[in-house]
C-alpha cells in the first residue's frame, strides 16, 4: 500500500521562460530545466521510489527521464497541464486575463478547461492508479496546476484557495499517510539545488 508520495513539478521550461501559456503545448525543458532536474535526480535516487507516473508532455518526460529513476513509468494524459484552449502557444499579453487564467478555478479560455475540471481528472486518475499502487513509495510528475489542485483535494482544502499553494519549477513535495490521513511533510522544496530557480511559478 501506498504510504509515500512524492510531487514534482516539471523544471523549468522553455514556455515558462517565453511567458506563454504552455497547457497542453510540448515545450522542452531550457538548459537549466535539464541541470534542475539531474541535480534533484541525485535527491531522490536514495528514496527507494517503487513507481512513477508522469505527464505524456514533453517537459514532464524530459524531467523524469534526467532524473533518472530506476523504476517502473506510466505516462497518462490525465496527469498533464490545464489545456488552455485558444490560448495555447501564445504569450500572456493581458495582465488581467493572465491573472484570472491562473487565480479563478473557474475559468476558462474557449475550447479549454477550468481548474475544477483539471482537478477532477486528476483526483480520479490518482484514485484509480495512484492509490491503487501495491509500492510503497511512488513519484507524481506533473505540472502546477494538476499538482496544486491535487493537493487540495487530498488534504481538504477549498479549491477556491488554491493559490495558496505554489510550486515552482522542479519543486519537490512530499505527502504522508499517517493515522488515517494525508500529511504535507514537504512542500515546494528547491533545496536540492540550492534555490537556483526563483524563475515563474506558471
Amino acid at each position: 500500500m501506498v504510504q509515500t508520495i512524492f510531487l514534482l513539478r516539471h523544471a523549468e521550461s522553455e514556455s515558462n521562460v517565453q511567458k506563454y501559456y504552455g497547457g497542453w503545448t510540448d515545450s522542452p525543458l531550457t538548459d537549466l530545466g535539464r541541470k534542475q532536474a539531474g541535480i534533484l535526480g541525485r535527491r531522490l535516487l536514495r528514496e527507494n521510489i517503487g513507481k512513477a507516473y508522469c505527464s505524456d508532455l514533453a517537459r514532464a518526460r524530459q524531467t523524469f527521464q534526467a532524473i533518472g529513476l530506476q523504476c517502473p513509468i506510466e505516462y497518462a494524459e490525465a496527469l498533464r497541464e490545464k489545456n488552455y484552449g485558444i490560448m495555447e502557444g501564445k504569450p500572456w499579453t493581458d495582465a488581467e486575463e493572465h491573472r484570472q487564467a491562473h487565480f479563478n478555478q473557474e475559468h476558462k479560455f474557449e475550447k479549454g478547461e477550468s481548474v475544477v475540471e483539471v482537478q477532477k481528472r486528476v483526483v480520479d486518475f490518482f484514485n484509480s492508479k495512484v492509490l491503487k499502487s501495491s509500492e510503497e513509495k511512488v513519484i507524481v510528475v506533473s505540472h502546477h496546476n494538476p499538482l496544486v489542485a491535487l493537493a487540495c483535494h487530498v488534504i481538504g482544502l477549498d479549491l477556491k484557495n488554491w493559490r495558496h499553494l505554489q510550486i515552482g519549477n522542479a519543486g519537490l513535495c512530499i505527502l504522508n499517510f499517517e493515522e488515517g490521513i494525508w500529511r504535507i511533510k514537504l512542500w515546494n522544496s528547491l533545496s536540492h539545488f540550492g534555490l537556483q530557480n526563483d524563475g515563474p511559478l506558471y
